[in-house]
């Protein structure tokens, strides 16, 4: 292993992402097919800390993210490498490096893993919990009759207190940036549950969605997908059979799966089954 690193550090240079960046990184997403905008990279180098791989030519060809939350876990995301720089060693060295930020703060490291990403996670010592899958599909279905509202500014503080609730950590900075961004909305079961949908670089990404029972996450489901048209994507948990049910009925195509792995005790993210989708595998 030290050759592999000798090797990164004479090939690549590391640094800390800086928001001169963005658009180097955001070419990685583009390549791999992901739904981040800059403004994601933006929230996510404000609220934690990204690395990037230079190769010798100063283009950016590796990502790695470190998102503490205050309590107690921090989530390690775009892990990217691009095409030309794959199967060196360069996600496992990155990994690592996540992993050191968090655990240097006392934080237990934890990921969304895809499939393919899972036995290499295993590797270095992570072990599984919940499952998850992103669906795809389309919205612009009719609006259904019920008691959904939009959301007012009045609203923000029990939606991020009942996120916190759920997560089992502060979140109302992430809440606040979604809701702040041009083309999102939040409807809520007023004081019960609540959807946002965000404007991503391939579809509009539904969640977080958290609501008191799986009838109540179906019915703001439904509403979201009446408010707004085109391709949506969002990631559910498995475990919520009755969900996952209506989700494949609409049509929805399961896209991927995830794992959620922690390196260490794994928090509790079930919220007493309230969570239903999740923000997105990079903030959880």
């Amino acid at each position: 292993s030290s050759k592999c690193a000798m090797a990164i550090i004479e090939d690549y240079i590391q640094e800390t992402l800086t928001p001169a960046d963005i658009d180097g990184v955001m070419a990685l997403v583009t390549e791999a097919g992901w739904n981040q905008l800059g403004s994601d990279w933006k929230l996510m180098t404000d609220m934690g800390d990204a690395v990037i791989l230079r190769d010798r030519s100063g283009r950016i060809c590796a990502s790695a993210l470190a998102l503490p939350y205050p309590a107690g876990f921090g989530w390690i995301s775009m892990v990217l490498v691009t095409e030309t720089s794959r199967r060196q060693g360069l996600a496992t060295h990155l990994l690592a490096d996540r992993v050191d930020y968090l655990q240097a703060q006392g934080s237990t490291p934890i990921l969304d893993a895809t499939e393919l990403g899972a036995p290499v996670y295993a590797k270095a010592g992570f072990t599984g919990g919940a499952r998850l899958s992103r669906w795809q599909g389309m919205a612009g279905y009719p609006a259904p009759a019920g008691t959904v509202k939009m959301a007012l500014d009045s609203d923000r503080d029990w939606i991020a207190t009942l996120d916190a609730e759920t997560f089992g950590a502060d979140r109302g900075r992430l809440i606040d940036d979604f809701l702040s961004r041009p083309g999102s909305i939040c409807l809520t079961l007023p004081g019960n549950g609540f959807v946002i949908a965000r404007q991503g670089s391939r579809a509009t990404q539904l969640g977080p969605l958290i609501a008191g029972s799986q009838a109540e996450a179906i019915t703001l489901l439904d509403a979201a997908l009446s408010a707004f048209e085109g391709p949506v994507f969002f990631d559910a948990f498995d475990a919520r059979a009755d969900l996952t049910a209506h989700i494949s009925a609409l049509g929805f195509d399961r896209q991927r799966g995830f794992l959620r792995m922690s390196l260490g005790d794994m928090p509790d993210f079930d919220g007493n089954g309230c969570a239903m989708l999740i923000a997105g595998p990079e903030y959880g």
